[in-house]
């Protein structure tokens, strides 16, 4: 019986080591939050919004009002991903690139300034 029940523990174990080295890492993955503060845009400038990581890339576009935080959630990230944004004005052309880090919470923080 207990030699039975060390076979169950040991294909148990094997099976789980196993299954946790071919799954993509990307199924551990977490959601996240990119916070983007812009310094040089105006009220309504229309603004197209990249980022992307080495497993993931995301784009957007929005309207700059004043005082505009802009937030985008994302997902397929892990603490300590490194991402790049990239903010184009599409009213003047006015590009402008920067990145950050994504910390324990799942947040980032970038600040770019078009002008």
């Amino acid at each position: 019986m207990i030699k039975n029940g060390n076979k169950v523990i040991v294909i148990a174990t094997t099976t789980l080591l196993i299954t946790l080295i071919l799954l993509p890492s990307t199924v551990f993955a977490e959601n996240g939050v990119i916070q983007i503060q812009i310094r040089g845009a105006g009220i309504g400038d229309n603004l197209k919004i990249s980022a992307h990581t080495d497993r993931g890339s995301w784009e957007w576009n929005d309207t700059f009002t004043i005082g505009d935080n802009l937030v985008k959630q994302v997902n397929g990230i892990f603490s300590g991903d490194i991402i790049n944004v990239c903010i184009i004005n599409l009213n003047d052309g006015k590009e402008d690139c920067s990145s950050g880090t994504f910390n324990s919470n799942g947040r980032v923080e970038i600040n770019i300034g078009l002008g």
